[in-house]
């Protein structure tokens, strides 16, 4: 049989099952080892615990930060009351409440420059359709006007061929070319008053009507006239046979708006210079319309703002742009706040500094004022004190399975008993109820707007949670939204009111036992000392620290960068500081702490590690010797064997020879 992966067979003199006997014997001496494995197994489900913990923690640290941020508890919003009103609005923390009303009379527009006229090229009315510039190909076949059939070929038949065979096919119609905007387009009339007009079937084969444009055209009286000209420019044809009407040729640059775009007519396409232009800093969009065939630049901007064009060629004048008729400029968005007599102008549509602290969009005009309110955002700020709850309940219920002991099954949780992690709960508790540091105003404690533990006198096991009184909480939000947020975010400060050798001041002082002033001495060689005073003058601390000339000191007040002149006087200094410190910014620092390096989450995390790695080593020891003492046992067991072996080989031997000094005897 086989153990620890060596192959050998039971006892086959002896008779013993070595086998069943070695594995008895090594499972006896693996008990110590089930016994670290079992420590290791402990150890990373109490590692596990600890960085859930701690991630929940870390969740509960996000949406203080959120709190401690001025826009969400002290955040405005902006309803409009009109219907349909075309402009929307956002509001910030600064914005004063109230109602206003606007009226907007002109939207703000971009500056066009577009061609005044089309700019392909006519057609030739005698060349072959293959050659005469057409939008597109016409196709060989047939096409019908009322159910008669009228062949086409494009490689012999010019537009005077096709349509003098349309007017002689006998369908009642006569098609002709007429002059729209400068240019040809089809024409199809009926020959008779309130005549048919059908044009194509099913059965047609040539795209001759769709590509005149006017398959798809509407009838207008007893004529149907093509939706556009018959011509197009090629777009991806260099410039010099794009069919321009105006030709293109040689090298030239088209400055707009002081952006040079050079172009060579035998090399780019309209589709290429497009490209060119847009990708470019000139602040405009250039397109062409294949159906009105013009071309356009349009500002990005908004506002009454001109477009400036220069060429050193012709392609200007070829894109119909080169006269100043054909820029349009833009207009100016006209309003005017709460009916104010002045209409006030903007370039863009976006206004910001009409309403302080509101941004206004307009998207269209009206008639009538529409009317604005500015309030507290009150629903932006109780989900994020209610996602706050939530995070914090999870947290210290998260704590309470991990340390609980329950008396009837006497099981424990994975942590119980560590003091450490307890020892957070009843921080985070603790803090919840206190009273903010500091704080003078309408709220110093937390239940004031409606955030506690349950109200007193209430039953065991209801109180384990944090709860929200939410009418509680939105009358405070309503009555005094900055009060609300001093609560939960208040933090020290420091102001520099009289500047010495120290210059200035930045960050806030941590550790202060109270708010007051610090007078700063400084000896004109860098040695500095700091006095704390409290606000009836009496003297709490000194600290002493050193500073080079234009250097910087962050540790003579915790939390604060000094910096000192360029040159040390021995002038001294004075700082205004303040120990405010909301409930929330409190719990945030100190869960900053117990998330440090220095702090219980990393360090029970790093203390499991070294344990683990501990314990590995002692398992590889010991599964070392174990693997020895099996061997050992194997050839122990192996000896005794070959022992037997040799024994009864004896035995056997000294038995024949018995045999045969008897068997000598008996014949004699």
């Amino acid at each position: 049989m086989s153990i620890g992966g060596g192959f050998r067979v039971d006892g086959l003199i002896s008779g013993l099952q070595t086998g069943d006997m070695i594995e008895q014997i090594m499972a006896l001496e693996r008990r110590p080892l089930l016994g670290l494995q079992r420590q290791q197994s402990q150890i990373r489900a109490k590692q596990a615990a600890w960085r859930d913990l701690a991630s929940k923690v870390q969740a509960l640290q996000t949406a203080i930060a959120n709190l401690l941020n001025p826009a969400t508890l002290s955040g405005n919003t902006v309803k409009i009351g009109t219907t349909n009103a075309p402009l929307t609005a956002s509001a910030s923390s600064s914005a004063t409440p109230g109602t206003y009303s606007v009226l907007v009379s002109q939207l703000a527009t971009s500056t066009v420059v577009r061609s005044t006229a089309p700019i392909s090229a006519d057609i030739d009315t005698t060349a072959p359709l293959a050659t005469a510039r057409l939008r597109a190909p016409v196709t060989a076949g047939t096409f019908s006007i009322n159910g008669v059939s009228i062949a086409v070929d494009p490689e012999v038949d010019s537009l005077d061929d096709v349509l003098e065979r349309i007017n002689a096919s006998g369908a009642g119609v006569t098609a002709s070319v007429t002059i729209v905007d400068g240019r040809a387009r089809l024409q199809i009339s009926a020959n008779t008053p309130g005549g048919a007009l059908q044009l194509g079937s099913a059965g047609d084969t040539s795209n001759f009507l769709s590509m005149t444009q006017v398959l798809a055209a509407p009838r207008n009286g007893d004529s149907i006239t093509g939706m556009a000209s018959l011509t197009t420019v090629n777009t991806t044809a260099a410039l010099a046979d794009a069919g321009l009407a105006v030709p293109v040729t040689g090298r030239g640059t088209l400055t707009i708006n002081g952006v040079a775009i050079d172009y060579d007519a035998d090399v780019d396409s309209l589709s290429t210079l497009i490209a060119r232009i847009n990708a470019s800093d000139a602040g405009v969009i250039a397109s062409y319309d294949p159906l009105a065939d013009r071309f356009q630049l349009q500002s990005k901007r908004t506002g009454s703002l001109t477009i400036s064009l220069s060429d050193t060629g012709t392609l200007a004048s070829a894109l119909g742009i080169a006269d100043p008729a054909a820029q349009t400029l833009g207009t100016n968005a006209a309003y005017s706040i709460d009916g104010g007599a002045t209409w006030r102008y903007s370039t863009t549509n976006t206004v910001a500094d009409a309403i302080p602290g509101v941004t206004l969009t307009f998207t269209g005009t009206t008639n009538d004022p529409a009317t604005l309110t500015v309030g507290p955002d009150v629903d932006a700020a109780v989900a994020a004190v209610k996602k706050f709850v939530d995070q914090f309940n999870t947290v210290l219920s998260a704590i309470r399975t991990q340390t609980k002991y329950d008396a009837t099954t006497q099981q424990a949780g994975l942590l119980s008993g560590d003091h450490g992690l307890l020892s957070v709960a009843t921080t985070l508790r603790n803090r919840i109820v206190g009273m903010a540091v500091g704080l003078t105003g309408s709220y110093t404690l937390l239940g004031q707007v409606g955030l506690s533990f349950g109200k007193f006198g209430s039953a065991v096991g209801t109180t384990d949670n944090l709860q929200l009184d939410e009418a509680k909480l939105r009358a405070a939000l309503t009555e005094n939204p900055n009060a609300v947020f001093e609560l939960f975010a208040a933090q020290p400060s420091a102001r520099l009111t009289a500047a010495g050798d120290i210059v200035s001041v930045v960050g806030r002082p941590e550790g202060l036992p109270t708010g007051g002033r610090y007078e700063i001495e400084s000896d004109g060689n860098g040695n500095l000392t700091a006095r704390l005073y409290d606000a009836a003058g009496q003297l709490v601390s000194t600290t002493t620290g050193t500073i080079t000339p234009g250097g910087t000191n962050t540790t003579l007040i915790p939390g604060l960068t000094l910096r000192a002149s360029d040159t040390l006087t021995g002038a001294g200094s004075t700082l205004a500081v303040s120990n405010t410190e909301g409930i929330l910014t409190g719990i945030d620092r100190y869960l900053r702490e117990v998330l440090s390096d220095n702090g219980v989450f990393k360090l029970r995390d790093t203390g499991a590690d070294a344990q683990l790695k501990q314990l590995d080593a002692q398992i590889r020891r010991l599964e070392d010797r174990l693997d020895m003492r099996e061997a050992s046992l194997i050839r122990q067991f192996a000896m005794l064997e070959q022992t037997l072996a040799r024994m009864q080989a004896q035995s056997q031997a000294l038995a024949s020879q018995l045999m045969g000094l008897m068997a000598g005897a008996s014949y004699r």
